[in-house]
Order: structure tokens, then C-alpha cells, then sequence
């Protein structure tokens, strides 16, 4: 058996050979794109590019994006809780430079008692701790055909952190609701240009859902200080909503008699069948599954070997519609498919929850995916473009893991220094030391 395996042109070539030349180079414009020509992102647009229609070819502000932004590593879903640092992380523009100390939030707006509150004041209210499972809207997004331009996303933008805080609820009770407000807005201190507008980062909810008892203001995760990265000294939790709608950094809370409109809000993070079309909100996280990564991997293509034997398949599901209510697995790409057995890790309503599946493969090469339905219904469907929107949002399809089931597998690292044995044709076996660690 044999596998090809070709590394992606990751550069377009007039992109690369500005970079190579490092020479200016001229404005990418999106409504010079035709059918069929890479959309190479080269400086600001105005907008988007329009959705790229050769999914495999990135440009280099995209490769920067992705890794400025990673995801989780996808072998450590097998944790009930992400370890700290290993969540994954998307940063709109600077990650700001603040401290704790003299930290406070400004809260205005339509209200009758506007003022400011310290985080000395915030720690000193009710503290709760609460698991959510937090996913960037982009998830998925690199599945798509033509593929939209901005962050490639594949399946592992998620994490679950138990996050230590308290609810804004009394917050905005506190300070007096006038009875013509609608939203409530979330500025954070972190600014930039996207869209062509210098604007900082802002998101808002409806009452509704601003008023929601278990939307919180953070201050830690998994017990430790927040990261720098992932909002400090504090943030906005809306457990059941993708991840954009919960603010980092955050400097003001503002309740609004009107709809927000801004960048963050209205121009993106919205399901769009074409550039024109203003689309609806993206909002709560719809339901999806994922598999822990069974075996070891190649290294480039991810591609999965195990043993034969028994195993046991296991992963995560989660949704924002409600609890999840089943897991069915796949080892034959969709063909047939087995319920798996749930396990909930946490009482918190917005954590994942474990499943798992007993399997006992022989030799040969299969398709392994998982498949969850939530409490309301919602099925995850098997293909990304069944949801396809011109952003890139929400894509909720079932991920399909590719393994090869060998006999031996696992055998290279029953001695130390290991040894090296091939597992692909015409694979070049390093020579191994004489020297054995009988320690190790």
C-alpha cells in the first residue's frame, strides 16, 4: 500500500514573488476576481474577497492569520477540561498591554445610574464557576467549496475552560435598565481596521440575552489568572453563543435604545448567500461532534495508524441549541453508522459532553467520523457545503478522520533509542544507534 501525500502551494505566485522581491505591491481588487482566479489577499480591502474558488490554495495574510490563531490540539479532547494554553484562540487585531491594577469597566448608556465598577469590586460579588465549550464561528470553513477568504478553520477551533467570574445580570439590574433599551453593547480595549473602518472591538446582545443569569464576566480559568491572550484581566462569557460574542479586554458595557450596526456586528459574523445579501446573525453554536484521533499520526497529512485489536473510539459533542441527546459513529464514511454511549463530564449546561464507541478493526483502511443530535432536534449534516454561506460560518458537518489499521504498529517505541520501521512503500529507514537506554 502506498500513499501520496503533496505539500500545498501555500503562496500564490505574484504574492510570492512580491514577498521574495520585498518590493510594495499593488492592492488585490476583489471586484477584479473572475470565476476561477485565486483571491490573494496582499493589503486592506474594503471588504471581503470573494470566496476563493480552489479551497486548497492560501494566501499569506491567511497563513499568518492562521498562525497567529490556532486551534485546539485535537488529541487533548480526550480532557474534560483543555488544559490552559491549549484552547484555541482568535485575536481580531493587538492583544493590549493592561493590568489589573486601578482595572475597571465602564457601564452607561441608557440606564439610570451610570458609573464605573472595579475589578477589586467585581472579585468582591458572588463568584461562579462555570465549564463552557467555546467554538469560533469560523469552524469548518476550510471544508467549503468555493472556500470563503479569512481565517482557514478546520474542525478544531474549540475548547472547554472553567471559567470563574460573575453573572452581569445584577450588574445591569444595579445600575437600571431605561424601558427603551434594546441591546447592550461590549466594547473591548482592543482596536484595529478591518472592513477598511478603524473601529475597536465591539459586539452586542439583546436584553434577552444580556439579562441570561449565566452570562458572566471572567476573570480566570481553570483556576489561573486569564491569560493574556485569552482576555486579561477581563472578559464576557455568553455560554451558549459562538465565541466572537464574548468580548475580550472588555472597557465598557453600554445599554442601547437601538441596534448596533458596527463592523463586528453587521458586516460580519453573519450567514450570507452573496455579498449583498445582509444576511442573518450568527448566534448560537449549532450542534457538532468530534473524535479524539485514534492511533498516531503522519505527521504532514494527519492521517491516522493503529493496531488491530480493540479499541475504543471516543470523543465530544456539544451544542448551543440545548443538551446533546445522541452520538452515532461511523468507521465506513457514512455508510453505516453505531449510537455511541454518553457521558457528561460536568452539571454545567454549556460543557461537552464524552461519548464513546467500542470498535475491533482488522487490518485495512476505514473513515472514521461521529455524528451528534441535540435535545431540539438539530442533526449535524454530512455535508459542509449544505450549509454553506458566503463567510464561512457555522459549518457544523460531520469530520470524517482517515486510518489505516496495520499489524505493529506502536512497536517503534518499545526501545529506546527507538526503532525506526517502515510503514509506507519506499519509505528510507534511518539507520538505528548500537546504544541501547536500559534505563529507559
Amino acid at each position: 500500500m502506498g500513499f501520496s501525500i503533496m505539500r500545498r502551494n501555500l503562496l500564490p505566485s505574484g504574492l510570492a514573488v512580491a514577498a521574495a522581491d520585498r518590493k510594495p505591491a499593488a492592492r488585490a481588487d476583489p471586484e477584479d476576481h473572475g470565476v476561477g482566479t485565486p483571491a490573494v489577499v496582499i493589503g486592506p480591502l474594503p471588504k471581503r474577497p470573494p470566496p476563493q474558488p480552489n479551497r486548497l490554495d492560501f494566501s499569506r495574510p491567511e497563513t499568518y492569520l492562521a498562525s497567529r490563531n490556532h486551534g485546539m490540539l485535537t488529541e487533548l479532547l480526550s480532557h474534560p477540561v483543555t488544559p490552559l494554553g491549549c484552547h484555541y484562540l482568535l485575536i481580531h487585531f493587538d492583544v493590549p498591554s493592561l493590568s489589573e491594577d486601578n482595572y475597571s469597566v465602564a457601564i452607561g448608556g441608557r440606564v439610570n445610574r451610570p458609573g464605573r465598577v472595579s475589578l477589586h469590586d467585581l472579585k468582591a460579588r458572588r463568584a461562579v464557576h462555570q465549564m463552557v465549550t467555546m467554538e469560533c464561528a469560523g469552524t469548518g470553513r476550510d471544508a467549503l467549496q468555493p472556500r470563503p477568504v479569512y481565517v482557514p478553520w478546520a474542525e478544531n477551533p474549540v475548547g472547554t475552560y472553567r471559567w470563574t467570574g460573575t453573572p452581569l445580570r445584577p450588574l445591569l439590574q444595579q445600575a437600571g435598565l431605561l424601558d427603551d433599551a434594546k441591546e447592550v453593547l461590549f466594547t473591548g480595549w482592543d482596536s484595529g481596521i478591518d472592513m477598511g473602518v478603524e473601529h475597536a472591538f465591539e459586539r452586542s446582545l439583546p436584553i434577552a440575552d444580556a439579562m441570561h443569569p449565566d452570562v458572566m464576566l471572567v476573570w480566570a480559568a481553570n483556576g489561573q489568572t486569564l491569560l493574556p491572550q485569552h482576555g486579561y484581566p477581563l472578559r464576557l462569557i455568553v455560554p451558549s453563543w459562538y465565541g466572537m460574542a464574548s468580548v475580550k479586554w472588555l472597557r465598557a458595557i453600554t445599554v442601547l435604545n437601538e441596534p448596533f450596526r458596527g463592523v463586528q456586528q453587521y458586516e460580519v459574523y453573519r450567514y450570507t448567500q452573496s455579498a449583498n445579501d445582509p444576511g442573518t446573525p450568527v448566534r448560537e453554536k449549532r450542534v457538532t461532534s468530534l473524535v479524539v484521533p485514534p492511533g498516531i499520526p503522519d505527521l504532514l497529512s494527519r492521517w491516522r495508524f493503529v493496531a488491530p485489536g480493540q479499541q475504543s473510539l471516543t470523543g465530544v459533542a456539544w451544542s448551543g441549541n440545548g443538551p446533546i441527546s445522541r452520538v452515532d459513529v461511523t468507521t465506513d464514511g457514512g455508510s453505516s453508522w453505531t449510537p455511541a454511549t454518553l457521558k457528561r463530564v460536568s452539571a454545567d449546561p454549556y460543557a461537552w459532553v464524552q461519548w464513546h464507541s467500542p470498535w475491533k478493526p482488522a487490518e485495512g483502511d476505514y473513515v472514521v467520523g461521529a455524528r451528534a443530535t441535540d435535545a431540539d432536534g438539530h442533526v449535524q449534516p454530512l455535508d459542509p457545503n449544505t450549509l454553506w454561506n458566503q463567510q464561512g460560518n457555522g459549518i457544523n458537518s460531520v469530520k470524517m478522520t482517515n486510518v489505516t489499521v496495520r499489524g505493529g504498529i506502536g512497536a517503534a517505541q518499545a526501545q529506546v533509542p527507538s526503532q525506526p520501521r517502515d510503514v509506507l512503500q519506499n519509505a528510507k529507514l534511518p539507520p538505528v544507534p548500537s546504544t541501547r537506554n536500559q534505563a529507559a
